[in-house]
């Protein structure tokens, strides 16, 4: 069974309302993460703790795992063997998705349960690989989990892994079609077998005849990415909203320029301002 990381957790500083759990990319941690996160600063000189001060922040770490391209441990969500081409080596890519999604599925349901089952007021999120992984639990958690029914999803310079092979099992057009997607008929025999497993539940529930009742298409999606970044290439956001957006869901994607880190962290302030304004309105509902 795979090993994660300590949960770094910072309270709220007045009456719990909300969670948001956020997931750090490759190579950090969840204590890193908020620590940089908390550094960075809104148009009003605060941070997103300081205005948002109801809310309760939850920092995962994931495992070590092996890096081909790096040849050593380091912490990963996933193994990604390569970025500008995202569908290099997916076989890597499986073993680590599968179970941080098992394991960020049951952190999602303690987090539900903490604020007496509202799964609304609880909002998921990450950075780079974090909203790779992310984005899987949102999509992959099953019909029932409760990562179908969250209030939104934040994601920052990150993408979708096996993006084609979800379109096709998941998009509208795929779910006109007949119910079984035969491996057979793409040529990708592994990759589509491995989303039909994780996805499969929630492909099933989209095509019932109240799919527009389904929590995961209720789920709102905010998604923000530097067009000079460095690491994960805007091409790669841009397609991740827009399968997202063919499977039904409702996605607010913004594009920014000249963010520290190359173009691969948070605008300031402009990106933290849309997402304070982005969870302001999910508190509104």
């Amino acid at each position: 069974m795979t090993d994660f990381g300590p949960i770094h957790v910072v309270e709220p500083r007045a009456p719990h309302t909300h969670t948001i759990i956020l997931l750090h990319g490759r190579g950090s941690t969840g204590e890193e993460f908020a620590e940089e996160l908390f550094e960075s600063k809104l148009s009003t000189g605060k941070t997103l703790q300081e205005h948002l001060g109801s809310w309760r922040w939850v920092f995962p770490s994931s495992a070590e795992l092996w890096s081909t391209a790096f040849e050593e441990d380091m912490p990963a969500w996933f193994e990604a063997h390569s970025l500008t081409d995202p569908t290099a080596r997916q076989d890597l890519q499986m073993a680590g998705i599968r179970d941080s999604v098992r394991y960020l599925t049951r952190l999602l349901g303690q987090e539900v349960d903490r604020l007496g089952g509202g799964s609304g007021k609880v909002v998921l999120g990450g950075i780079s690989q974090g909203g790779a992984i992310g984005l899987w639990s949102l999509l992959c958690a099953g019909a029932d989990g409760a990562a179908g029914r969250l209030g939104g999803f934040v994601g920052a310079s990150t993408w979708l892994p096996f993006a084609d092979e979800l379109e096709r099992h998941l998009g509208r057009e795929a779910q006109a079609q007949q119910d079984t997607i035969r491996a057979a008929d793409t040529g990708e025999v592994d990759s589509d077998a491995f989303v039909e497993e994780m996805a499969g539940a929630t492909r099933g529930t989209l095509r019932e005849p109240n799919a527009s009742q389904h929590g995961l298409l209720s789920v709102p999606v905010f998604l923000g990415h530097g067009t000079d970044d460095a690491y994960v290439d805007v091409s790669l956001g841009r397609r991740a909203a827009v399968v997202l957006g063919k499977i039904g869901l409702r996605v607010e994607w913004r594009e920014y320029s000249g963010a520290e880190q190359e173009g691969h962290w948070l605008k300031e302030p402009e990106e933290l301002d849309d997402i304070v304004r982005f969870l302001e309105s999910i508190s509104a509902v």
